[in-house]
This record gives structure tokens, C-alpha cells and sequence, in this order.
């Protein structure tokens, strides 16, 4: 019973989350914001996530689940209200940092108390990311039609509120999983650090996919400006497209998960990077609206490899520090993959085609890594 109340405490808060920040990058461009700072902003945003993950896996397991999660709420609702109230360009990159960082302080205590309430397999994780990527399609979804609506202070609003709702349903049902408070950010930081160096296939699977993550970065971080600049797509058009890609995710994630608990983590996520490239390089070059819509569905389905497969294999590293060892792959991960939003700004000017071509050949390099690393290092690791 507990998985389902925590699906949907977290399934409300990414319905909020992509309400606020699906089209953000529309927003600032709207504000006046030119293209290489729109990704220096995103790449603060992700480099927050990342720093702050470093944090909060650790926090979440000498402190347990109840107060990052809280915490982690909060402050992201006050984040969105905030958004609202701004036009200042610089305030409001401000509140998207801390958006993100919200996102970061809950999700590892989140994915965490899956494998608790669990058996921890990559089926319990996909039945999981089932409920949360649900979240996410309503926001995409309803994004750009409230922004229509009532302009983009509604969608921010509206996020916040969603996120309120989830940091009261945490405090009704989950307050019972608090711990003793100490806080201690050095040695989390320590603890999260240590778990990276110590453990060899945990590094070598954070290089690679922090290689996937720039991949990722540069080419999504400007799909909604192509989208309405070279494809002549309207903010619900976009937003429709986007929540496809989500439902793509959603209804591939639970039989991906249990292929997963068959063939191994490490597999699945050799699929997941080879069909990314050839998913992102074909992306801009795409005009028709139908076509754009049914390569975002297929973008769903290769997106759904993904988490469950990395969650499995971090359960098999660490199973006593599983929050410090998610935490720690997110962090490393976000820190570097936040280079590619950042790479999409300054390529943006080769052609609008440059950061998704780019991106796929980075993420090759990502792909040719987990080639190399082997089934008998991953076992030895775990």
C-alpha cells in the first residue's frame, strides 16, 4: 500500500514540476534571454541538481525519508510561486536553481523507500516511474494550453500548488519514517564521495552515462524552440508533443522493467544509448507534425530502458547505502551532463541541427564504455 501512496505523492509533484518547466525554455526566451544564456541557465539548473544530490542521498539515509521528501516539496512550491511574481531574467534562473534543486533534495529518499516498501527489483522501480512519468504527462500535457490560458504565471502557480498538495500528503502518511535529525553536510558530502571512488563499476557507469547525460542535455534542451521556430508548432502543439514522448515512457516502463529483471541492468542500458542516438539525430531534420509526434512516442519507449535499469544495478552495489549511491550517480552524472546544455548554447549557431547531431556523438562514447565494462565486472562489483 505504501509503494501506491508514494507513487502518488510524487506522481503530483512532476505533474507540477513539468507544469512549471516543461516550456521554461520558451519563457526565457520570451523575457529576452538570447540562446547561449538560456543554456548557461539550464546548465546551472542541472549543476545544482547534481551538487545538491551529492547531499541529499546521503542525508536520506543517516536521517531517513520523511524530511528530504518534505523538505524537498516545499521548496520546490515556493520555487514556482515565486517564478510567478518575476520577469527579472536573473530571478528568474534563480528560481528555476532552486526548482531543481527541490527535485534533487526528494528523489533519492523517494527512490530509496521504493526499495524498502519493496522487493527492490527493477519491477517494483517500474511500477514507480509508471506513476511519476503519469505525472509528468499531465503536466506536459496541460502546460501549454495554461499558458494559453492564463500566460505562464498560471502554469507556475498551478505547479506550486501541486507540490503543496504532495509535501501535505507526505506529512499525513509519511511522518512515522522520520529519523533522528543531525545534520552534517560535510560528511554527507564525504560519504557521497567516498561511494564513487571505492566502488570501480560504479565509477566506470557514472562516466558513461555522464557521457549519455550531455548527450541528453544537448539535444533536449532546445526541442521546444525547434519546435516552434523551424517546425511551426504552437505552445500546445509542443506541449501535446512532449507529453506523447512521456506517454511513451509510461506504458513501456513497467514491461522494460520486468524484461530488465531478466536480461540484466547493464544490458538494457547498451539498448537504451544506441537507440538514443538514432533517435536524437533524427529529430531536426523533421517537418511533418504527425512524423515529429510518432518519434516522440518511440522516444518514450527508449526512454523507459533507462531508470529502472540503473536503479537495478545500483541496488546490487550498495544495498545498505542505496539513497548515498543513488544520490552519488545523480550527482556526478547531472554535474557533468549539465555541460551539454551549456555545449547546446554555444553550438545552437552552427545550425539548429548541431546540438542533436553533437549530442549523438557524444553519447556513442557513452555506449562504446558500457561495451567495455563487461558482465564479469559487474558482477564482481556487485
Amino acid at each position: 500500500m505504501k509503494i501506491f501512496k508514494l507513487s502518488a505523492i510524487t506522481s503530483l509533484f512532476n505533474a507540477g514540476f513539468y507544469l512549471a518547466t516543461s516550456l521554461i525554455v520558451l519563457y526565457f526566451s520570451d523575457i529576452g534571454m538570447p540562446e547561449f544564456l538560456i543554456g548557461l541557465a539550464m546548465t546551472l539548473a542541472r549543476l545544482s541538481y547534481g551538487l545538491a544530490s551529492m547531499f541529499s542521498g546521503a542525508m536520506a539515509d543517516r536521517v531517513g525519508r520523511y524530511y528530504p521528501m518534505l523538505i524537498g516539496f516545499i521548496l520546490g512550491a515556493l520555487s514556482m510561486l515565486f517564478l510567478s511574481l518575476f520577469r527579472s531574467q536573473y530571478l528568474a534562473i534563480t528560481m528555476v536553481i532552486l526548482v531543481w534543486v527541490a527535485y534533487s533534495i526528494y528523489s533519492p529518499a523517494a527512490l530509496a523507500l521504493v526499495s524498502e516498501v519493496s522487493r527492490g527489483t527493477a519491477t517494483s522501480y517500474g511500477w514507480y516511474y509508471f506513476f511519476l512519468t503519469a505525472g509528468q504527462i499531465v503536466g506536459q500535457a496541460l502546460s501549454g494550453n495554461i499558458i494559453k490560458l492564463g500566460g505562464y504565471g498560471a502554469a507556475f502557480v498551478s505547479g506550486g500548488a501541486l507540490s503543496l498538495i504532495s509535501a501535505a500528503l507526505t506529512w499525513l502518511w509519511f511522518r512515522d519514517e522520520e529519523a533522528k535529525v543531525s545534520v552534517n553536510l560535510l560528511e554527507d558530502l564525504r560519504k557521497g564521495v567516498n561511494i564513487l571512488f571505492r566502488n570501480r563499476y560504479l565509477s566506470y557507469l557514472a562516466v558513461a552515462l555522464s557521457l549519455h547525460g550531455i548527450g541528453f542535455t544537448m539535444s533536449f534542451t532546445f526541442i521546444p524552440l525547434v519546435a516552434r521556430l523551424d517546425q511551426g508548432m504552437s505552445e500546445p502543439q509542443i506541449g501535446f508533443a512532449l507529453s506523447l514522448w512521456s506517454f511513451g515512457n509510461l506504458i513501456a516502463t513497467v514491461p522494460l522493467g520486468r524484461v530488465t529483471d531478466r536480461i540484466g541492468g547493464r544490458e538494457m542500458l547498451i539498448y537504451h544509448l544506441a537507440a538514443s542516438s538514432a533517435v536524437w539525430w533524427i529529430y531536426p531534420f523533421l517537418k511533418d507534425e504527425m512524423l515529429i509526434y510518432a518519434l516522440m512516442l518511440i522516444q518514450g519507449f527508449v526512454g523507459a530502458m533507462d531508470l529502472p535499469a540503473r536503479r537495478l544495478l545500483l541496488v546490487g552495489i550498495s544495498e545498505r547505502e542505496v539513497a548515498t549511491a543513488i544520490g552519488s550517480l545523480d550527482s556526478i552524472t547531472f554535474i557533468l551532463s549539465s555541460l551539454g546544455n551549456l555545449m547546446a548554447g554555444l553550438t545552437w549557431y552552427m545550425g539548429h541541427w548541431a546540438p542533436f547531431v553533437i549530442g549523438c556523438l557524444i553519447n556513442t562514447l557513452g555506449l562504446l564504455i558500457l561495451l567495455k565494462m563487461g558482465k564479469s565486472e559487474a558482477a564482481y562489483s556487485s
